[in-house]
């Protein structure tokens, strides 16, 4: 074979593999540009079952709220108060427990009293039943006459009123009657008549007179 045609042929073969290569990377590359532009236009296909995907109902962080015990204004507080007492039992345990005198021991109950949850007034009620006594009355009175606790804390205070002697008791029975907004006024109304044995209605001014002439006749 001549070096002619040895030339020839090397140059057959690089041209054909120069053709195959052409033919083989170009169109490559243009279907691949292809498959691109439909990819990004047709819908996504769906999630296989038990895949995790977004929801559509996200989840708010829950918002952080004061403590219900440190901020709660107690009920039938004054209004400088501003803090419950938590622990109220051992509270009360601590006071009944000491080797204070009971009046002492009343004294203390009636300042812990505004700052005690409803079932905290409620026992405290009881005891100061037992302890305070008829001198410093004065001191639960006004908690008797307040709208704003409990029914079940006033029926306890109510109960103690009615033990106490007369001078104390038709007073304070006259200042809830007199109150129609207290949970407890119909019952102390009904209390005025059956010991005064007079209905007066709303008269209030009739109400103390009557009140007044009977606790002459009525001392203690």
């Amino acid at each position: 074979m001549s070096k002619l045609s040895k030339v020839l042929i090397a140059v057959a073969i690089v041209a054909g593999v120069l053709l195959t290569a052409i033919g083989f990377f170009w169109p490559r590359g243009e279907r691949a540009e292809a498959e691109t532009q439909v990819a990004a236009t047709e819908p996504a296909p769906p999630a296989p079952a038990g895949a995790d995907r977004p929801s559509i109902f996200t989840k708010r962080p829950r918002r952080q709220t004061a403590d219900p015990v440190a901020n709660s204004q107690p009920i039938g507080a004054p209004a400088a108060a501003t803090n419950l007492i938590s622990a109220w039992e051992d509270k009360l345990d601590e006071i009944l427990g000491s080797a204070s005198p009971d009046e002492d021991k009343a004294r203390q109950l009636v300042e812990m009293f505004p700052h005690l949850p409803t079932d905290g007034q409620e026992e405290t009620a009881q005891h100061l039943s037992n302890l305070l006594p008829d001198a410093d009355f004065g001191l639960l009175h006004a908690y008797l006459t307040n709208t704003a606790l409990a029914e079940d804390v006033l029926d306890v205070l109510l109960d103690d009123v009615l033990n106490r002697p007369n001078s104390l008791k038709l007073p304070a029975l006259l200042d809830v009657a007199r109150s129609p907004q207290h949970p407890k006024a119909a019952e102390a109304k009904d209390f005025l008549e059956l010991f005064l044995e007079e209905d007066y209605g709303d008269d209030w001014g009739k109400w103390q007179t009557r009140m007044q002439e009977w606790l002459k006749d009525n001392p203690d």
